[in-house]
């Protein structure tokens, strides 16, 4: 993923030197683009697995990568768009242990597998600056696992949620054709699921929730056609 990003960068590099940032274009904005994204999102879980164990100590914060592809229409300052983007969490999943130190003893853990969503996005555009707000729908999955290395047992549950997703931002064209961005999004996802008793050490009312979902990031956008 690194080189990845410096190898955009470097492409971004070489248009700026080429391209004046104040190029006088019709409609600098419209077009395909594509690019990618990275951030933080808040994310928590709660519920209950057992009498002895509260799900609430699970969150699931961490660093997000992603990318987005869309296109642009443009009339004089108002701007139209749709954007498609997906993200992955890159902190990994959370662990928490339940009866420690029995031979019951299990890891609990949860994980954002990924986001994605479909917005519209209406903007004002001025000069090289745009701002923007946007809303579609947005799509997510979430993982609830339990690992029992002493007997051994591993269950896992995949949760599965779409809702309304929300947010703004301000982009920059340091370079015609190349844009930096700054955005939030909120992700209306309060995903839910009962847990089966086929875990081995979950009560019979266990049950796991996933709390809506904020993002904070920023991205690297080119575009690709006029």
């Amino acid at each position: 993923m690194k080189q990845i990003y410096l190898a955009i960068l470097a492409v971004a590099a070489a248009i700026a030197t080429l391209t004046p940032a104040n190029a006088q274009v019709e409609a600098p904005w419209r077009g395909f683009y594509a690019g990618l994204n990275g951030g933080y999102a808040w994310n928590s879980a709660n519920g209950k697995f057992n009498n002895a164990t509260d799900l609430s100590g699970l969150t699931l914060n961490g660093a997000i990568v992603g990318g987005q592809l869309g296109y642009n229409w443009q009339s004089n300052q108002f701007l139209f768009g749709i954007e498609m983007d997906a993200s992955t969490r890159a902190g990994g999943e959370d662990t928490l242990v339940a009866n420690p130190g029995t031979v019951n003893a299990a890891n609990i853990s949860a994980d954002l597998n990924y986001l994605a969503s479909v917005r519209a996005r209406l903007g004002w555009a001025i000069n090289n600056w745009l701002l923007y707000g946007t809303v579609g729908w947005g799509f997510g999955e979430f993982t609830f696992k339990e690992d029992m290395p002493q007997v051994p047992f591993s269950g896992k549950i995949r949760v599965n949620d779409n809702g309304l997703v929300f947010g703004g931002g301000v982009e920059w064209m340091v370079a015609y054709g190349v844009s930096l961005r700054a955005e939030y999004l909120r992700y209306d996802l309060s995903a839910g699921s009962t847990i089966s008793t086929n875990f081995l050490t979950a009560s019979g009312d266990a049950n796991i929730g996933f709390d809506n979902v904020d993002v904070a990031r920023a991205a690297l956008n080119i575009k690709l056609s006029n």
